[in-house]
């Protein structure tokens, strides 16, 4: 098991506790976080105790309307400041990004129903007292991107994961946010000369019409992304976020 402070190191012995897995047996999952593991068909979420809660409470939310994984259980301490655990049952696929060998038409389709699930989405209502973005209370992903959606074999959506920063409010800011990461991020934009990640995110942008964001749900996905990855990024890899921010808040973009 990966190295981790003490608070986490004891999160995890206690989930473990909880549901019966060998603590010797977890393996860390790709992430930034380090509090997602896998364990034969299992795979168990750590985290503050009202991270862990808000996560179960977008995934039943969503549920009604696109596939999540399964929650086997919970445990959430009562005590004020403990972590807590949720236990998912690993869903069988591949990450939507995941297009080696495969021709541009299938990429395409691909990504077309990554972007569809992300419209469907947003017919569901978001639970009462989650944050909002916007007018509206449809349920917003705000970091769907292709290692968050698992696909089949028949290139269906087979689960969306991660819902740690799921909101209330308008389409538009998931449709930005979506956008800014397929067209922004340091690791998309080493795949812009790809065929077949051009065709992948065509699809997706038809799918969810990520082209439809307005410049203020655009300008916000530009921020989010400078915090979100000032830690990970040099200020010179991220410079042109910034750049297309300052060209956002021009006078003649506002709207």
């Amino acid at each position: 098991m990966i190295e981790a402070d003490d608070t986490l190191t004891r999160a995890v012995a206690e989930a473990c506790d909880h549901f019966g897995l060998e603590r010797g047996r977890l393996l860390p999952l790709a992430g930034m976080t380090g509090r997602v593991f896998g364990v034969d068909d299992v795979v168990l979420r750590v985290g503050p105790r009202e991270t862990i809660e808000h996560e179960l409470l977008a995934a039943e939310a969503a549920s009604a309307v696109v596939p999540v994984p399964e929650t086997l259980g919970s445990h959430l301490p009562s005590r004020d400041g403990a972590w807590a655990a949720a236990l998912i049952r690993r869903v069988e696929g591949t990450v939507a990004s995941e297009l080696t060998g495969m021709s541009s038409e299938r990429s395409y389709a691909r990504g077309l129903s990554c972007g569809r699930t992300q419209s469907t989405l947003w017919t569901a209502a978001a639970p009462p007292g989650f944050p909002a973005l916007g007018s509206g209370r449809a349920l917003l992903h705000l970091d769907l991107h292709p290692l968050n959606i698992l696909l089949g074999p028949d290139d269906r959506v087979a689960a969306v994961i991660d819902w740690t920063n799921a909101a209330a409010g308008s389409p538009d800011y998931d449709r930005a946010r979506t956008s800014s990461i397929l067209r922004m991020d340091p690791h998309a934009v080493q795949l812009h000369d790809q065929p077949r990640w051009r065709a992948f995110v065509s699809g997706w942008i038809e799918g969810a019409a990520l082209d439809d964001a307005s410049v203020t749900a655009r300008a916000w996905a530009c921020r989010f992304m400078l915090d979100d990855l000032r830690h990970r990024h040099s200020d010179a890899e991220l410079e042109h976020v910034r750049v297309e921010l300052r060209t956002l808040q021009e006078p003649t973009h506002a709207r």
